[in-house]
């Protein structure tokens, strides 16, 4: 179990330094590779195709302006990386070996360059920060939805990894997917807890016991988790209040099990685990 190919999303901004450095340290520990993807906008192709459909036309000292700035960001997301790796103690730039983080040049298309490394990435991850902003949430819906990546948000340091892991276990193909992705990082976990909302559960549709998930995580090697049942008719709320009160760093959990449409709706767990940004370390999968 380990975590040789992760992407670290980064745009330039605050969010990048606690997902960097949570991904350099991973790294570290698992002898792994790392690749930042940056995922700003382009903002010299938006004004040059607003003022084309305006029938304007950009001066060129506006466009060298904006074309700096994206430099700009870049550097700035590279400084970035190249201190989480020297604090991890890890090799920065591309190259062969391991453990080392590399930045990637920026895609026109960032969703597209997502679907080219997803498929042999083991983790994707996102800072709490990336999430407070549109570029960020539609990059986030796309890696879980259109690439089926697992993704981490680092909602603290790496050193957080090391306390109490919390699985959100309703049986569903979600939650298993989940699951296995995270095996490293529970191996890592002092404890963990297998927390099951029993109001919430659909027995008709999965098969929530718990046995079979311990004796898959022991397996793994990882070891059984302690079962908490909480009720409520919030499903999301009551899961991550009872991670909360286990002091978990670390809640495992299926994303959008149910159809988006619905969950849209009528909320979801989803949502609750999304919008707790206080709350512990998220490991989601679809």
């Amino acid at each position: 179990m380990s975590l040789k190919h992760m992407i670290a999303i980064a745009t330039g901004g605050d969010g990048d330094s606690r997902a960097l450095g949570l991904s350099s340290s991973l790294a570290s520990q698992h002898d792994g590779v790392v690749e930042v993807l940056p995922i700003y906008p382009d903002s010299a192709a938006d004004m040059v195709a607003l003022g084309t459909s305006l029938g304007a036309t950009l001066s060129e000292e506006a466009i060298e302006e904006l074309v700096a700035a994206e430099r700009e960001l870049q550097g700035r997301i590279e400084e970035t990386a190249r201190a989480a790796a020297s604090e991890a103690d890890v090799v920065f730039g591309s190259g062969e070996g391991a453990p080392r983080m590399s930045v990637l040049g920026r895609s026109l298309r960032p969703t597209l360059a997502v679907s080219r490394h997803a498929p042999l990435a083991d983790l994707i991850i996102f800072s709490q920060g990336h999430l407070d902003h549109g570029l960020g949430r539609d990059m986030f819906g796309h890696c879980l939805l259109g690439a089926r990546a697992p993704v981490l948000v680092a909602r603290h340091d790496a050193d957080s990894l090391s306390g109490a892991a919390a699985i959100a276990w309703d049986g569903s193909p979600q939650a298993g997917r989940a699951v296995k992705a995270a095996l490293p990082l529970l191996a890592m976990a002092s404890e963990i807890y297998i927390m099951q909302c029993v109001t919430g559960l659909d027995r008709d549709a999965t098969a929530p016991e718990i046995d079979p998930l311990n004796a898959y995580l022991k397996l793994h090697g990882v070891g059984e988790g302690e079962a908490v049942m909480v009720e409520g008719e919030d499903e999301g709320a009551a899961l991550i209040g009872a991670a909360r009160a286990k002091t978990a760093t670390l809640l495992v959990a299926g994303a959008w099990g149910h159809s988006r449409l619905r969950e849209a709706v009528f909320g979801g767990a989803t949502r609750a685990f999304l919008g707790c940004k206080s709350g512990p370390n998220l490991l989601l999968a679809h």
